[in-house]
């Protein structure tokens, strides 16, 4: 039996996506953070519970020829999954991820396509979430959440996002110390400044940022405002999100703008996009590019197409196949983010593209709502689902299969909601083709699939 405190060797043998190495002793699973497959560590036990325990590095006897120091130079975060590991081997894990998660659903039948990797592994992100604490120096510190937990690693220079963004935290934490500006309490539920939330168009280059705060106003804002303006031409806009309420959701719902627009733009998909701060907009650009590209292949579009675009944010992936249909129709439940999408569409001169505002689960009265719009019947085709991690309601699974479209394309940064909803769609008569992971996340423990659910010729039509 495993003791606390005691010390043994271990062989690891494979990596979590949360990061932990797996290893064992006397066929007890130790999990031990910052471990790679192959290493062979002096591992402290920190925890032990009926069915694992967890252990920390005290020294690695040996090197796993997977590992790298090379990939992160923050020695402190803890944020990254796979800061220690080469990408080959971050590719093949997750590849495996997705592979076994279609297992335990039921589904080993499937198959599994080779991950596409990022085109690039640093400075991808077009959008970060910097919560803010201050430390005993006195000091504030941006960073990102240490995993199940509140604790913030101080991060403003992550090699994953852009260095502008480091840079404009740097202009901020000194405005922040100049002024003694108070940072948001969980426990107290009082202080001022709560996030730092930045968003950058990969190829216009405009930035957008966002201060998420406590209170209805900023003190010395127009200072502020003159300073980052003045220091970064980029910065097309400078708002404020009022959250008040003591929650662990970042953002709240009352925006307000300091400076400029209350969006950016960018392109993808062929698109020039007007992006909100609270749309949904993938963080890596190019990989995104990829992404869409496949999803577009895989719908196999023809001319008198109807495509139902669920959880379709601005709109982007629905306007990049706009062209190949005879009609796109989007629910979005974030209300700005479909008023991006609206205009969107004007703007680039697409004109057979409908949005709605509303929550996916309720797609029935929605589609209901927009055929009384319309003055038609709305009978899709083809249905593209991009949902979040949590995956798609059994309602709406229930809903889609009904229309009885010939294809539903699924996109999803979760494998194992991936691999449930394939299975509940397979009950309905949908058959799930080939997977296709690609890496829209690297040195993170998340990866984004897409794949094509066909209808059966065999399925009852009237249902």
């Amino acid at each position: 039996m495993l003791k606390k405190n005691d010390t043994y060797t271990l062989d690891i043998t494979s990596i979590t996506n949360l990061g932990f190495g797996v290893g064992r002793v006397d066929g007890q699973v130790v999990f031990v953070q910052g471990a790679v497959t192959g290493d062979i560590a002096r591992v402290k036990i920190i925890k032990v519970s009926s069915s694992f325990a967890v252990g920390r590095i005290e020294e690695i006897i040996k090197k796993s020829e997977h590992r790298t120091d090379g990939r992160c130079p923050l020695s402190t975060c803890s944020v990254c999954t796979y800061k220690s590991v080469l990408y080959s081997h971050e590719c093949e894990i997750k590849e495996n991820d997705v592979r076994e998660a279609f297992v335990k659903a039921g589904l080993s039948e499937v198959e599994i396509a080779p991950l596409i990797p990022s085109p690039a592994l640093t400075e991808y992100r077009n959008k970060a979430q910097y919560p803010i604490t201050k430390i005993k120096s006195g000091q504030y510190s941006v960073g990102f959440y240490a995993p199940k937990s509140h604790r913030v690693c101080e991060a403003r220079k992550c090699p994953l996002a852009p260095t502008v963004f480091s840079e404009i935290i740097d202009v901020l934490t000194a405005f922040f110390k100049r002024h003694e500006l108070s940072v948001y309490d969980e426990e107290s539920g009082k202080g001022l400044l709560r996030h730092i939330y930045l968003r950058r168009g990969e190829i216009s280059g405009e930035i957008l940022l966002t201060l998420v705060i406590s209170e209805d106003t900023l003190p010395y804002s127009d200072e502020l405002v003159a300073e980052l303006t003045t220091a970064f031409p980029a910065l097309v806009g400078i708002l404020i999100n009022i959250n008040k309420k003591n929650t662990n959701v970042i953002l709240g719902e009352r925006f307000r703008a300091l400076y400029g627009r209350d969006y950016i733009f960018d392109t993808l998909g062929g698109n020039k996009l007007k992006i909100t701060a609270p749309s949904f907009y993938q963080v890596n650009h190019d990989a995104a590019e990829i992404l869409y590209a496949k999803a577009k292949e895989l719908c196999k579009l023809k001319s008198d197409d109807v495509l139902l675009d669920l959880y379709c944010g601005a709109g982007s992936i629905g306007l990049s196949m706009a062209k190949n249909v005879k009609e796109i129709i989007g629910i979005e439940i974030i209300e700005s983010a479909v008023e991006c999408a609206i205009e969107n569409a004007k703007n680039n001169g697409i004109a057979n593209a409908h949005f709605y505002t509303g929550d996916a689960k309720n797609t029935e009265l929605l589609l209901e709502n927009a055929e009384r719009s319309l003055g038609r019947k709305i009978s899709p085709t083809v249905i593209v689902l991009d949902p979040p991690r949590a995956g798609c309601d059994e309602k709406l699974i229930e809903f889609v299969a009904s229309k009885n479209p010939e294809r539903i394309v699924y996109i999803s940064c979760n494998p194992t909601t991936l691999a449930r909803d394939a299975a509940a769609f397979k009950k309905l008569g949908y058959d799930c083709g080939e997977v296709t992971p690609v890496d829209l996340f690297p040195m993170t423990g998340h990866v984004e699939s897409v794949v094509c659910l066909t209808r059966r010729l065999d399925i009852d039509m009237r249902r």
